[in-house]
């Protein structure tokens, strides 16, 4: 592919902006009529994800134990995908056990196909316990949370 002396400079001006030295890689995306877009990625320390062939193997969920005699309410997976308590890694949970929780509030977030799929309560009630542990792949119909419901 041969790149213009104009996308060169502009590739050179965003190289000298991060730092010859920090730049990872580079992308030049070419369209038509001369349009594009040029991808500059900066290296980090970051410890590189590996990625493995076999399938990680679905969360073992607590099950709710035989003492509660039916009097509380278990919430399940609508979907498989990644069990995750927040919105992102840095903020805090949706909800933590003994919080109360009304019907259509959001309880966590289940990723299926990088899509984020907000999973909301369906009962008013105190979230008794949390099944899942963060970010652990789950089932359809996995477990997730104890509510006891409110009368």
């Amino acid at each position: 592919m041969k790149i213009s002396k104009q996308v060169m400079a502009r590739v050179k001006e965003l190289i000298d902006l991060i730092g010859a030295d920090d730049v990872q890689e580079v992308e030049i995306e070419r369209k038509f009529f001369g349009r594009g877009r040029i991808r500059v990625v900066r290296a980090t320390e970051q410890v590189p994800i590996v990625q493995t062939l076999a399938a990680p193997a679905p969360a073992e969920a607590r099950e709710p134990q035989a003492e509660d005699d039916g009097r509380y309410h278990t919430l399940r997976s609508p979907m498989v995908g990644m069990f995750y308590q927040s919105p992102s890694p840095d903020a805090p949970p949706y909800v933590t056990e003994g919080d109360e929780v009304t019907r259509g509030q959001t309880l966590c977030i289940i990723e299926a196909m990088k899509i984020m799929n907000e999973i909301e309560s369906d009962v008013d009630g105190r979230v008794v316990r949390v099944l899942v542990d963060n970010a652990s792949p789950v089932e359809y119909n996995t477990p997730l949370f104890l509510i006891e419901p409110q009368p």
